[in-house]
């Protein structure tokens, strides 16, 4: 499992897995799901700039909640796979 430890680690963990998405069958609503997690990665961008400036902005709790969905998207993917839904 891979997780970020900033927004701008996000790009390159999106492509990969949108290219794990796509080999499967039914790959729209996890192509969806990564899609929702690219506005939540808007968002902590959004805090991290603040946090920099030293306004309190919820950054961390942020970065926690899109690392389990991360995880999440990796066992739905997992999952598939090994439902033979290739």
């Amino acid at each position: 499992m891979k997780f970020i430890t900033n927004s701008l680690d996000w790009n390159r963990l999106e492509h990969k897995l949108k290219h794990k998405a796509k080999k499967l069958i039914h790959c729209n609503d996890i192509l969806k799901m990564v899609d929702n997690i690219g506005t939540e990665i808007k968002q902590l961008s959004y805090a991290e700039v603040l946090a920099r400036h030293g306004k309190k902005r919820p950054a961390e709790e942020l970065l926690v909640k899109i690392n389990q969905d991360i995880e999440m998207v990796e066992e739905y993917i997992l999952m598939a796979v090994l439902m033979g839904q290739i």
